[in-house]
């Protein structure tokens, strides 16, 4: 099947592509390989550490929102067709 055929095709790996590297992304920074070997500082009487895996966890939530509200919906709007 060309991409002339089917555009949508194309539209979809590279939407695809994003949520993957969005997803692998978020892998990496949960590791947290930066601060390792480090004594962790604090801050407003809470370690490093801890405000770090609050924002992780927020950007997670973010990305799955977003997956939630465009990814899915599309291939559930394609399955009812």
């Amino acid at each position: 099947m060309s991409d002339k055929k089917h555009p949508s095709r194309r539209g979809e790996l590279r939407r695809s592509i994003w949520w993957i590297a969005s997803w692998a992304a978020l892998v990496i920074l949960g590791l947290d390989f930066m601060n390792w070997g480090r004594v962790p500082g604090l801050y407003l009487g809470l370690p490093g550490w801890l405000w770090y895996l609050a924002g992780l966890i927020l950007a997670v939530a973010l990305v799955y929102g977003l997956l939630s509200r465009f990814a899915w919906r599309q291939d559930i709007e394609k399955e009812g067709e």
